[in-house]
């Protein structure tokens, strides 16, 4: 039986793959285990540069995998809240972890999977991806940081109108609304997606784990911390490999090799 979730490390990239494709890749609590263990093994992995996550077959994630949840309330509860534990767990080493991670999106991308991307740092989605906020139709409360990061990327009002009315939206807007950083054509995917994750790959990967950690940080703190904060990275990215060779690359008038040190 092939794993729910697959990983394959190409180059210093990790290209992690929802391997349901016949439920639209919907999201299980071995599934979300399986993430959030695999996130958390690689964390400190200085080979790992740039992370990828995609679905296999039509869509990218189409919710949560709800089979199981109705009968005995306790019962219920209990899968509930293990499914919560694993997912969430998952979520805060997506957003902590020091290598930016690109999701590409495709077909249906709802509840779970809606957050998953919404936790990524890049978004590339194919003109017939399909954004949907359904979580009140199955009387649901988003999760997975879905109303922390939605607010963040389209503003108050929009989220509003996305999460409160359970709209589904096209590529175009959720383009347009900033949801998503690029919409390309929808054979197109995987080899945009990896060349987005070549360019971060081959990039000085401390310095661009700071810049993620800095953004992350710029709507929960005033001007003066985020300054402050920014002089103590700069003196800590100083002192990396990447650092002196882009100096020494600038001076003699040629391009960087960096190797993420």
């Amino acid at each position: 039986m092939a794993s729910e979730v697959l990983f394959e490390m190409r180059g210093p990239v990790l290209v992690i793959t929802f391997n349901r494709p016949g439920t639209g890749n919907a999201l299980t609590t071995s599934m979300a285990k399986e993430l959030a263990e695999k996130l958390k093994s690689v964390a400190d992995d200085r080979s790992l540069r740039a992370v990828l996550m995609r679905g296999a077959g039509d869509h990218f994630m189409d919710g949560h995998d709800m089979t199981g949840f109705t009968g005995d309330s306790n019962a219920v509860q209990e899968q509930v809240f293990l499914r919560v534990q694993y997912f969430f767990s998952a979520i805060r080493e997506l957003l902590a972890m020091e290598r930016p991670v690109i999701a590409a999106v495709d077909g249906r991308v709802s509840g779970a999977g809606l957050s998953l991307m919404l936790a990524s740092d890049l978004v590339i989605a194919t003109k017939r991806a399909v954004f949907s906020a359904g979580f009140m139709h199955h009387a649901m409360i988003p999760d997975g940081g879905a109303t922390f990061f939605l607010p963040r990327k389209v503003g108050m009002a929009r989220a509003n109108e996305f999460l409160l009315l359970g709209l589904d939206i096209d590529a175009d807007k959720a383009e347009k609304w900033r949801m998503t950083n690029k919409t390309v054509e929808n054979d197109k995917l995987e080899a945009e997606a990896l060349a987005w994750a070549e360019i971060i790959a081959s990039g000085p990967t401390r310095v661009l784990g700071a810049t993620k950690r800095l953004i992350n940080k710029a709507f929960e703190q005033d001007l003066n911390t985020q300054l402050s904060q920014e002089a103590t990275t700069w003196a800590a990215v100083a002192r990396t490999f990447d650092f002196r060779e882009g100096m020494k690359a600038y001076v003699a008038k040629r391009e960087p090799k960096y190797t993420g040190a």
